[in-house]
């Protein structure tokens, strides 16, 4: 019995196993091809070839994203570094949200694997695309997530100084130029204090002073776009508002001479848009295929655990019928040390038999075939004890078979304690000390 029961929990326990497990395994070499990948288009990014990067880093998602709980933290790890530098290409391309998107589904491995750095990381850059596309709100509340882990990285100021950037243009947005001016002048304070160039820090204050109208403040700050590292594309378009400046001042020279940043502008611009929308593409290409992969690995898995199930909870009552098929085996051993008669344990078995029929085990059903199996035994009970009444009787022969005080309740009708007060009286009565006793004179037995 003991046996049975270490035999059936042992079964849970690997049923909960089996559903558990991974059902999808990335392989050895899928893993060192996916590193290869990303370490390439890492390669490309350096060199600024942002079209060349795109397409290693989808294939690291491609190899490597299956079901996240399938995934090791590993994966996870490097998948989110491909959604990150994706993100960065569509930034660097101005195709917001795509680069939403990717930083989302970065953002999300991440939380998986507690990536506490790379989580503040892409929430700045999350809120900064928020913040382009003026969803100020969703802006705020990513900002607000993760200024505190911010506050602590001590190894990269970067994104500290880029999310004070990003508090600026908010308070800008709200029409607090005050205190956008104040966070710039900070951040020029701050980078000052650790011997870093502030040239594109002040090009950013000149912006914010030339939205706002006070063009002939932001002049000297956006001249410093011709000093200041940056792309063609943004040297152009601030040399674009010098040329609006010195065409209220009436500078012909200087309006010629911000001009000729036009044609190179203009055609970084069209570059811009053409690659932008290029790597669009091929990124909704890629997230259409991975959604339909990742249904049909769902619906795969959700099959293949329905299937465990059933093999195991299967296995679980094939395992249960043998416990039963013990139970009534140790009734048969009990029995034997006073009931030795092969006709009895035949009958115990019928008797067992019809309690285990749940819908229809009904007490008259073992005393008609206890009666059948021997015809005269009531009787001859009866004839000797008169003062038996018919619950009694019947109680003597369940109890015959060794039911528990709650089976024969249950087979009666009874009360567990009216059952217990029955027995006691009939033993007063027959002067006996087990029912088996009892019975034995009656069943032909010596």
């Amino acid at each position: 019995m003991k046996t049975s029961i270490k035999i059936i929990a042992l079964m849970c326990l690997l049923s909960v196993f089996a559903c558990g497990r991974k059902a999808f395994v990335v392989s050895s070499d899928a893993k060192q091809d996916a590193q290869n990948h990303y370490d390439s288009g890492f390669l490309c990014l350096q060199q600024d070839s942002l079209l060349q990067a795109f397409p290693h880093f989808i294939q690291v998602a491609e190899k490597l994203e299956v079901l996240p709980d399938d995934m090791t933290d590993e994966e996870k790890l490097l998948v989110s570094r491909a959604y990150y530098q994706m993100a960065h290409v569509f930034r660097r391309k101005i195709e917001t949200n795509a680069e939403i998107d990717a930083l989302r589904w970065a953002l999300n491995y991440q939380r998986l694997i507690n990536d506490t750095v790379w989580m503040a990381r892409t929430g700045r850059q999350l809120a900064d695309a928020f913040e382009s596309v003026k969803e100020n709100d969703s802006a705020r509340f990513y900002l607000n997530k993760v200024m505190p882990c911010l506050d602590t990285l001590s190894d990269d100021v970067w994104d500290y100084i880029g999310a004070r950037h990003l508090l600026a243009d908010l308070y800008f947005d709200d029409q607090q130029l005050d205190s956008c001016l104040q966070v710039k002048r900070e951040i020029i304070a701050f980078k000052t204090r650790r011997g870093m160039d502030t040239k594109n820090d002040s090009v950013s204050m000149g912006m914010n002073l030339f939205f706002s109208g006070s063009h002939a403040e932001a002049k000297p700050y956006l001249r410093k776009a011709l000093e200041a590292e940056m792309g063609e594309v943004e040297r152009g378009a601030i040399m674009s508002l010098l040329e609006q400046i010195y065409e209220e001042e009436g500078q012909a020279d200087s309006v010629a001479f911000c001009h000729g940043f036009n044609k190179s502008y203009v055609q970084a611009e069209s570059e811009r848009v053409s690659d932008g929308m290029l790597a669009v593409k091929q990124y909704e290409r890629y997230k259409k295929e991975r959604d339909a992969r990742l249904q049909g690995l769902r619906e795969q898995k959700q099959a293949q655990v329905a299937q465990r199930k059933r093999l195991v909870f299967g296995g679980i009552a094939v395992l249960v019928a043998l416990l039963v098929a013990a139970y009534l085996l140790a009734l048969r051993k009990r029995h034997r040390n006073v009931l030795k008669d092969k006709d009895f344990e035949a009958l115990e078995l019928k008797v067992m038999a019809i309690y285990g029929d749940r819908l229809n085990n009904k007490k008259e059903r073992i005393v008609k075939v206890f009666d059948e199996a021997y015809p005269d035994a009531i009787a001859k009970l009866k004839a000797v004890h008169p003062d038996l009444n018919a619950t009694e009787l019947d109680i003597s022969v369940l109890s015959m078979f060794s039911f528990r005080t709650k089976e024969v309740a249950d087979l009666l009708g009874l009360r567990e304690n009216t059952v217990s007060k029955y027995r006691s009286n009939i033993k007063k009565k027959t002067q006996s000390d087990s029912f088996e006793a009892l019975w034995k004179p009656f069943l032909g037995q010596t």
